[in-house]
């Protein structure tokens, strides 16, 4: 194989990755929770903050749902994607708005590791 095509081929996997995650984020947004499980790895691992680890995908996406119900809004703008690698990484809006209460934005960034065509761990950071 040419190394023009190695380069285009590489270029195209991790083009893939980016969209697996932009498509996530687009059902995490506005599908159904069960749609996510095709996203998820069996053993993924879910990092919401410094103290907390979610694994599997069944408890992670328990959680999601956790928090849909907890949240009136909950939604997540990502501002810029860049991949390297097996890893996602994206500058992210979530706008949260408990029943009752004003919304809030909260910047942060979230990193993704894709084993394959699944997401195997994802981690977050909120500022």
């Amino acid at each position: 194989m040419d190394d023009t095509r190695k380069v285009a081929l590489a270029g195209i996997e991790l083009l893939e990755r980016e969209l697996i995650v932009r498509d996530f984020v687009t059902i995490l947004n506005e599908g159904e929770t069960h749609e996510l499980l095709p996203f998820l790895a069996e053993n993924v691992k879910y990092k919401p903050s410094p103290r907390q680890e979610v694994s599997g995908r069944n408890a992670v996406t328990e959680m999601i749902r956790s928090i849909r119900d907890t949240f009136e809004e909950w939604q997540t703008s990502l501002i810029t994607v860049a991949v390297s690698g097996e890893r996602v990484l994206a500058e992210q809006v979530l706008r949260m708005r408990l029943p009752a209460r004003d919304a809030a934005d909260i910047y942060g960034f979230a990193s993704f590791r894709l084993d394959g065509f699944r997401i195997s761990e994802w981690h977050q950071v909120h500022s």
